[in-house]
Formats: structure tokens, sequence, C-alpha cells
């Protein structure tokens, strides 16, 4: 490995950080630190941004595309902490700057970009998709849906099954399980296909905001509906994994996933891949001597994961 590719494992925020100050002179060193630590998320966000950055630091100053999501937000953390040398992002199909972010393909797009031409389900041109039909099938602005207003549909279907609650209420839990008006429509039109869904059949959910939904209809005093049970091992918990088309548990999907560990051998999950994509469970990563960092109090070295807090605003460790 490189001496940059070393400091990208081992101390990512300083790396991202020395970068940056060299990009952007004018900005305190204290700052930009603060700025990283808070866009740059965990160990291997940072590890990942700070190694984009080390093999392209000019991004930094130009904002050329393609630009990933995660130099997207250190760029715009950056730039409303007074930055005046870092580039804002570009779109990585058109090149214009862009205002607010959209991540598709990997790079960030503006809004035309990412909203591609689709072939209309009911005039068949090639239009930009305005809406989508309770069948999921896309719709210009030429030719809106016409099989009825899914949230009056979603309303009704969910009274009859719990008819203690009143449309307002249905409305309300709608607004709190997902915000954009096209998730609500997605959600509704999945409820009104299958009102299954609500009464011990949401691991067949299209979309997780299904759940959420089931959880306001409850916290909203709804009768007769009901939290769906894991199709693997029938426990009534939080059901957060997609596996085969159906929404089950955190245990059961790690189950599933679970391989031979590359360094002890333990079936397990695997928390993350060597080098040769080799599968490692969380234990060999957290001993992994590139995991460990000195303690600044009493010199031990132990996971980075595990000491709490910091000592100080340079981020010495502190062991608990």
């Amino acid at each position: 490995m490189t001496d940059t590719t070393d400091e990208a494992l081992v101390d990512p925020v300083g790396l991202i950080v020395r970068l940056v100050s060299k990009a952007e002179p004018g900005l305190d060193v204290a700052r930009i630190h603060e700025v990283v630590v808070e866009v740059a998320g965990g160990r291997a966000k940072r590890r990942r941004l700070a190694q984009i950055l080390s093999d392209g630091p000019q991004v930094l100053t130009t904002g050329d595309p393609p630009v990933a999501w995660s130099v997207g937000q250190l760029l715009r953390g950056l730039r409303d902490a007074g930055a005046t040398s870092i580039a804002a992002p570009r779109c990585g199909e058109c090149g214009r700057t862009l205002t607010y972010m959209i991540s598709r393909r990997g790079y960030l797009l503006c809004s035309p970009c990412r909203d591609t031409a689709q072939t209309c389900s009911a005039c068949g041109d090639q239009r930009r998709v305005s809406t989508r039909d309770r069948h999921g099938q896309p719709r210009c602005d030429q030719c809106p849906d016409d099989q009825g207003d899914p949230m009056e549909l979603l309303a009704e279907a969910v009274t009859m099954i719990s008819p203690g609650l009143a449309p307002a209420d249905v409305m309300a839990a709608l607004g709190r399980a997902t915000v954009r008006p096209a998730g609500q429509r997605r959600l509704a039109w999945a409820i009104v296909n299958q009102p299954s869904l609500l009464t011990g059949a949401g691991s067949d959910a299209p979309t997780p905001a299904v759940l959420r939904f089931i959880d306001e209809l409850l916290a909203a005093g709804a009768s007769n509906i009901l939290r769906p049970a894991c199709p693997r091992c029938r426990r009534t918990v939080a059901l957060s994994k997609l596996l085969d088309g159906q929404r089950v548990c955190r245990t059961c999907f790690a189950h599933h996933r679970a391989v031979p560990c590359a360094g002890c051998g333990a079936v397990r999950e695997p928390a993350t891949r060597d080098a040769e994509g080799r599968p490692l469970c969380p234990n060999c990563l957290s001993s992994n001597p590139i995991n460990l960092e000195d303690c600044h109090g009493c010199g031990c070295r132990r996971t980075r994961e595990r000491p709490q807090p910091r000592t100080d605003e340079k981020g010495q460790l502190l062991m608990r």
C-alpha cells in the first residue's frame, strides 16, 4: 500500500483535514475538523472519503464530476462553514452546479438528468415521468391516473378494517409514515391493492413505509390492524431487511448471510471483507491492528470502535 492509502485507513480524518487545508487555507483547521467529523460518518465512510480525496484532491476546488455522495456532503458542509476556495459539486451528466443533491448510478445528478424520459403507459410517448399509476407504471403530465384518488381509496380501505378511525386520522398517519407525495401514493396503492398487508401480511409489503404506516395506525388507536410476524422465525419484531422478496427480521437476515470468517473460521454474518474479498466477522474486524488506536490517557492500544469519549478538540483517544 502507498503512504496515503495507509493514512486513509489509519487516520482518515487527519488525511481529509490536511487535504482540505491545502485547498482552503483561509478556513481554520479546527473548523475544518468539525465539518469533517460531522459529515464523514463512521469509520468505513471516513476511509472511503479519505481515499477518494487522496486519489483526486482536485475535486475540492473544481467540483468536477463524477462526485460521490460523501464528497458532495463534504463540499457543501465546507461551503456552509465559510470556505471560499471549495467548489460546489456538479452534476455527473451535464456538469451544471448542483443546488441540492440527488444520487444515482454512484454519483450526484441534477433533477433533469435523473428524471430521464420513459415510455408513458397511457399514451406511449417518451416523456418525463410525472407520476405512476396503481401498478407502478409511469405516466406523463398529460396522462394523469384516472383510476381514482389513491388517498381517498386508502382512507376507505383502512376505515373498513378499523371503523373507529376517521379519514383524517388515516391521512395523519400516512404523513408520519412517509413525507414525499410519490412515496405516499406508492404506499396507498400498495394497501388498496392488498388490504391484507394491514392484517398480518405486512411481510409482503413492497415498501418499508407500509410497516411504518401500520405502527402509526396502531399508535392512533386503530383496531384490527396487526403488526406482521417475521415469515422465517414467526416473531413479531421489526422487519428491517428484505430477503427473497419478503420483509424479515435482522436476526434471520444475519443467519441467512452467515459464512465462515476468513480470520477465525466462525460462521457469522460478515462485518466487512478484506482486500482480497474474503469475509471477516465483527471480532476479527475490531481486533485487526489497523483498527486499533493508542489511548492518550493510559497508552493502551485498543479498538477505535469502543472507547468514548475523546479527550479534546484534537480527537485524541481516552478509554473508559
